[in-house]
C-alpha cells in the first residue's frame, strides 16, 4: 500500500494575481501615457514661447533714450569755466520820458552826469501850455460866479418873492370886488328906479316937457337897467377869478418853499465848478510837465532827444517804449553783467553760484551773484544769456563794458574736499504724463517686451522741452515716444525705432 501524497507540499506560494495585475497596470499607464503626455507639453511649451512674438499680437512704438548729463562738483570757490559778458544796467535802463507832448526846448545835461531825483533834464516849449493853463483858470472864474449866483438865488429867491406878493395882490383886489359887489349892486337898483320915476313924471308932464327930456329919461333907464344885470352876473366870474388867483397864489408859495429849480441851478453851477478845477488842475500839471524831471537818483547813460527835437508824450513809432523818453539813466550801484554761457557748461550754473569778474579797468577781480537764467538764446553760437549782479561796482565800470567772469564752484552743505560726479536725467516735458496717482512715463522693457507703467518724479531743473527726473528712471531707460495713446502696463510692444537722445539746443535750460 503506496504512502498517501501531500498535495499541499506541492502548493507554491505565488502573489496575488489582482494586486500585480494593478501595479502592472499603472506602470504601464505612466511609462506609455503620462510620460510623453509631458515630453510633448514641454516641447509645445517651448515652442509656444520661442514662437510668441510671431504668434501673439504686440504694438509697434519707437523709443527714445534719456539725455544724460554729467557735472563735477569741485570744491567751493574752484574756477569751473570762463565766458565773456557786458556790463548793463540792472534790471533795465532807467527811461526818463516827457510826460506831455511837445518840442525840446533846452536839453539840460550830458552824458555820465551824476542826477539826483527831482533834476532838470529837459525844459520843452511851454506857451501853448501856459495858455492853455490861463484860459482854464478864466473858466473856473466863469464857474465860481455862477455858482454864487445860483447860492444867492437859492438862499433869497426874491424872484419868486415878488411873484408870490404879484398873486397875493391880484387875489386881494378879487376879494374887494367881490366883497363890494353887494353895494354896487343896490346902488345900481337904486339909480334904476330914480330913472324909471324920472321918466315917468316926465310922460306926465305931456306937453310941459318936451320930447327930447322924454327920450333922455327912457335912455337912462335903460342903461340903469343894464347896469343892475351887470352886476348881478358878474359875481360868478368874480367867484372864479377868486378860486384861480387862489391856486396860482398857493403854487408859488409852495414853489418858494421846495425851491426845486434854485437847487438844481446851484448843484449843476457847483459841478461846472468842480469840472473847471480839474481842468486847471491837468492845464497845471501839463504845464508843469514843459520841464522834464530825473525820477531818481542815478547817471545819464545814454541821450534820446536834442533841442528841437518833438516826443511824443508816450509810446512812438511801432510801440517802442522810447517814443516819448528823452534820456535813460542808471545807478551806479546797481549793475549787472550779461554772460553768454555756453550749452555745454550750463549744468554747471545755478542761482546763487559765486562768480569772479574780471576787468581791464580794475587792477583786482570783482566779486559776483548768478541771477538767473534767461530765456534769449543764441543759436549762431550756441550760447544762453546769463545774468550776474557786481556786488560793488568801482565808478569806473560803465554799461556797455565787455567783461571776463568765471563762475565758481558754490559752497554745499554736502559737499567735502574731494571732487564728486553728479548725474542728472532729463527727458522730453511730452513724454511725463499725469493721473490720479502723480506722474508717470511709458518705459519700454525691451528685454521682456512689455509696456511697463513706471512712477517717476521731476525736478526743478530743466528747459523749454526737456525736464529733469530725479527717480523712476535710469540711465539706459528707454521712453514710448509714439504711440501712447493706446498703451497699459504689461502690453506686448514691438520697438521698431530709436529716436536719438533729445538735446534741446534751441531751449534755455533753467537752474532753480
Amino acid at each position: 500500500m503506496q504512502d498517501k501524497i501531500d498535495l499541499r507540499e506541492l502548493a507554491v506560494d505565488r502573489p496575488d494575481e489582482r494586486g500585480s495585475s494593478g501595479i502592472h497596470h499603472k506602470r504601464h499607464f505612466t511609462t506609455r501615457y503620462v510620460v510623453p503626455a509631458i515630453l510633448i507639453l514641454g516641447f509645445v511649451g517651448v515652442l509656444g514661447w520661442s514662437l510668441k512674438d510671431r504668434l501673439l499680437p504686440a504694438h509697434n512704438v519707437t523709443v527714445v533714450p534719456v539725455h544724460v548729463t554729467r557735472s563735477q562738483s569741485q570744491q567751493a570757490g574752484t574756477p569751473l569755466f570762463k565766458s565773456a559778458g557786458w556790463v548793463e544796467p540792472r534790471p533795465t535802463p532807467i527811461y526818463v520820458p516827457a510826460l506831455a507832448a511837445g518840442v525840446v526846448k533846452n536839453l539840460l545835461v550830458v552824458e555820465d552826469q551824476i542826477l539826483k531825483k527831482g533834476d532838470p533834464v529837459a525844459i520843452l516849449v511851454s506857451e501853448d501850455a501856459d495858455l492853455i493853463r490861463k484860459r482854464a483858470q478864466a473858466d473856473l472864474q466863469l464857474a465860481e460866479a455862477e455858482r454864487k449866483s445860483a447860492q444867492i438865488n437859492f438862499d433869497k429867491p426874491v424872484h419868486l418873492q415878488a411873484a408870490l406878493s404879484e398873486a397875493e395882490a391880484q387875489l386881494a383886489k378879487a376879494n374887494t370886488a367881490l366883497a363890494n359887489l353887494p353895494f354896487e349892486t343896490d346902488r345900481a337898483e337904486a339909480r334904476l328906479e330914480l330913472a324909471q320915476q324920472d321918466l315917468q313924471g316926465k310922460k306926465n308932464s305931456t306937453g310941459v316937457v318936451s320930447g327930447l327930456e322924454v327920450d333922455e329919461a327912457q335912455s337912462e333907464v335903460k342903461s340903469a337897467s343894464a347896469l343892475v344885470q351887470e352886476l348881478q352876473s358878474r359875481k360868478k366870474f368874480l367867484v372864479a377869478e377868486q378860486q384861480a388867483l387862489l391856486l396860482r397864489r398857493d403854487a408859488l408859495q409852495e414853489q418858494l418853499e421846495l425851491k426845486t429849480e434854485e437847487e438844481r441851478a446851484l448843484l449843476k453851477a457847483q459841478a461846472l465848478v468842480a469840472v473847471a478845477q480839474v481842468s486847471l488842475q491837468e492845464a497845471e500839471l501839463a504845464y508843469q510837465r514843459m520841464t522834464v524831471l530825473a525820477p531818481r537818483n542815478g547817471r545819464v547813460l545814454n541821450l534820446l532827444a536834442s533841442d528841437g527835437t518833438h516826443v511824443q508824450g508816450g509810446p512812438g513809432m511801432g510801440g517802442k517804449h522810447d517814443g516819448g523818453a528823452v534820456i535813460t539813466m542808471y545807478q551806479p550801484e546797481k549793475l549787472q553783467v550779461r554772460v553768454d554761457v555756453r550749452f555745454e557748461d550750463l549744468p554747471q550754473v545755478q542761482r546763487g553760484q559765486p562768480v569772479q569778474i574780471e576787468s581791464p579797468a580794475v587792477p583786482n577781480p570783482l566779486k559776483g551773484t548768478v541771477l538767473f537764467l534767461s530765456s534769449l538764446v543764441d543759436i549762431q553760437k550756441n550760447t544762453l544769456e546769463v545774468k550776474v549782479a557786481i556786488e560793488s561796482s568801482p565808478e569806473v565800470i560803465k554799461p556797455e563794458m565787455l567783461v571776463d567772469v568765471t563762475f565758481l564752484a558754490p559752497s554745499r552743505s554736502d559737499t567735502t574736499n574731494v571732487s564728486s560726479e553728479s548725474v542728472h536725467l532729463y527727458v522730453p516735458k511730452n513724454l511725463i504724463q499725469q493721473d490720479e496717482d502723480g506722474a508717470f512715463a511709458w518705459v519700454a522693457d525691451q528685454q521682456s517686451g512689455v509696456a511697463r507703467k513706471t512712477r517717476v518724479e521731476t525736478g526743478s531743473r530743466g528747459s523749454r522741452n526737456l525736464i529733469e527726473v530725479t527717480s523712476g528712471l535710469t540711465e539706459t531707460s528707454k521712453l514710448i515716444s509714439s504711440p501712447v495713446d493706446q498703451l497699459r502696463d504689461q502690453i506686448r510692444i514691438r520697438v521698431t525705432g530709436e529716436s536719438p537722445a533729445p538735446t534741446d539746443a534751441n531751449s534755455s535750460p533753467i537752474s532753480p
